[in-house]
């Protein structure tokens, strides 16, 4: 284990495994909101990805996450208070964005509307102006973040927490608090409702333990070596997961659909575990990927166009997030309210990666040419 790790802090660069792995994952989230946000029925090959997503998509957001705050340069409890208010205002500010892509197309589609497409408008207007998915439990996250670090939690117990978490979580969710304005404040952290997409509930468990793994991995001397030894029980808690899911649901795929979907915003213990690992082992890869490119290119910097891409989602993936929503939502609007075909959906997330490539590049020039 000398080998592999070193007493003092030696690994304190960027991490590009998880850069790329958020990048990765930015492909796979234009194409599942595509569907998502439309109320469009996914075909086969989307619900196959989508299953296949559900072992990491928000989980790698919010476990990067923590891993960050381990490696970024402001780690102060203010800094995370901070950066906490900051993402729940990006939330209900993203919210008003998505409201306005519903209702700027309604004047010129509104004598066309079917009864369904006019309950899907009234749904869809309540639901987001309250919504809560990825900004707001990141806000929440980053303020327990604070408070441990304020106290001066020792680090295995990040790690202990997150265990708890993970495994209390699916007894708490739920919970009617029936107390005015305290009873909807519960319902945006542990509740249910049709707004809530995801809960700081099930997801703190995995900031928890991006802390933890990101102060392990600072004093990793040999990446390669740290990997190899990694990927073993990783792939082990891997193939046991599926071939225990397709044992239990593989001959009904509507079942083993529900059942993903439902664990992957309201995971327990196990699939924390298995998500873990399917996390781990991804970054496993894309590290051994990258080593031989960049022995093959002499330095770390990417010549690959794809590659370059993929860090650039990383670099601002919390515009291209903010921002792909509404271009469906506008879609959506414009298409009467009504859910699309699978090939049109298709369609709509090349649409929406080519618009929101052309907004983020655009802002950022403008921004440079003020700077």
């Amino acid at each position: 284990m000398d080998k592999i790790f070193s007493k003092t802090e030696i690994n304190t660069g960027r991490q590009r495994e998880f850069d790329y792995l958020k990048g990765i994952f930015m492909l796979f989230i234009y194409l599942i909101h595509a569907f998502q946000a439309t109320g469009s029925a996914e075909d086969t090959l989307a619900r196959w990805i989508y299953m296949f997503a559900t072992m990491s998509g928000a989980a790698i957001f919010i476990f990067v996450m923590g891993l960050g705050t381990v490696y970024g340069r402001h780690t102060t409890p203010t800094d995370f208070a901070k950066g906490g208010v900051r993402m729940v205002i990006y939330q209900y500010l993203d919210n008003l964005a998505y409201v306005a892509a519903l209702l700027l197309p309604y004047p010129f589609v509104s004598g066309q509307l079917s009864e369904a497409g006019v309950g899907n408008l009234k749904m869809f207007v309540v639901n987001y102006l309250q919504y809560i998915n990825i900004f707001f439990i990141t806000g929440i996250i980053y303020f327990v973040l604070a408070l441990l670090k304020k106290l001066h939690i020792k680090i295995v117990w990040y790690a202990l927490i997150g265990v708890v978490v993970s495994i209390a979580a699916p007894f708490i969710y739920g919970t009617p608090v029936n107390i005015p304005v305290a009873g909807y404040i519960m319902k945006l952290l542990i509740g249910e409702a049709d707004f809530v997409s995801f809960t700081p509930l099930f997801f703190l468990s995995y900031a928890l333990f991006g802390v933890f793994f990101g102060t392990i991995l600072r004093h990793v001397k040999d990446k390669e070596q740290f990997y190899k030894k990694l990927s073993i029980p990783c792939v082990a808690i891997v193939i046991l997961w599926w071939a225990a899911v397709f044992m239990k649901y593989g001959s009904d795929t509507t079942e083993l659909w529900t059942v993903l979907s439902t664990s992957y915003s309201s995971p327990g213990f196990l699939h924390v575990v298995a998500s873990l690992a399917h996390i781990l082992l991804f970054a496993a890869g894309i590290f051994f990927i990258n080593q031989i490119c960049s022995k093959k290119n002499g330095t770390d910097v990417p010549k690959n166009p794809l590659a370059k891409q993929l860090l650039y989602y990383n670099t601002h993936i919390s515009k291209y997030y903010a921002i792909h929503v509404p271009v469906y939502f506008a879609a959506f609007a414009f298409h009467k309210y009504e859910g699309f075909q699978s090939y049109q959906c298709w369609l709509l997330a090349l649409l929406s990666i080519v618009v929101t490539e052309l907004i983020v590049r655009g802002y950022n020039r403008l921004c440079e040419r003020k700077g």
